[in-house]
């Protein structure tokens, strides 16, 4: 008989919005897991019905402090995984959620969305500089029609993240971030 506990693991989703992020996390988390997204905040702290998105720009920054407070306390707590359900790429506040994270002893992973759409659209950010800024265009545009229901997530938007978008990023340079430039 093993008298090891398993190890605690934090996962930091990456992606672009309605590419299945939120699916996977799921996932990920199973039945003992937590995942913590920001948006979860615009459901459950704003308005009266918890089935409404009632997003607020400006209450994002009082959702992302939120949304943190929330996981330090998981992390306090030792629960496992926990997923944290955002874009996830190379800045500060996700330096902030995976220092935090190895500070009590988690291993930090970084996961992807596992939809053919995902698959898809993740080669053409790969290679950008090869692609089109039509067919981007048109990724963003279906990615924003996706949202419409939902996060309401710009085309603009949309199209600013993909081509900051960065591939190979790794948690250790997640973690040696230095400042949003």
């Amino acid at each position: 008989m093993n008298s090891q506990t398993p190890e605690n693991v934090v996962y930091l989703m990456r992606g672009l919005p309605a590419c299945g992020k939120s699916h996977t996390a799921r996932r990920l988390a199973g039945s003992e897991g937590v995942v913590f997204e920001t948006d979860q905040y615009f459901y459950t702290e704003v308005g009266d019905d918890p089935t409404k998105y009632d997003y607020d720009k400006a209450l994002l920054a009082e959702a992302r402090r939120w949304n943190f407070n929330r996981f330090a306390e998981a992390l306090v707590q030792q629960k496992s995984p926990l997923i944290v359900d955002r874009g996830n790429g190379l800045n500060s506040e996700t330096r902030t959620y995976a220092a935090a994270a190895v500070e009590h002893g988690y291993r930090v992973e970084l996961a992807e969305p596992e939809s053919p759409w995902w698959r898809e659209l993740r080669v053409l950010l790969k290679y950008k500089e090869h692609v089109s800024d039509e067919l981007f265009d048109v990724w963003a545009q279906r990615l924003a029609e996706a949202t419409r229901d939902t996060h309401r997530v710009p085309r603009s938007t949309i199209r600013h993240w993909m081509s900051r978008w960065r591939d190979g990023v790794t948690v250790q340079d997640i973690l040696s971030y230095k400042s949003d430039s």
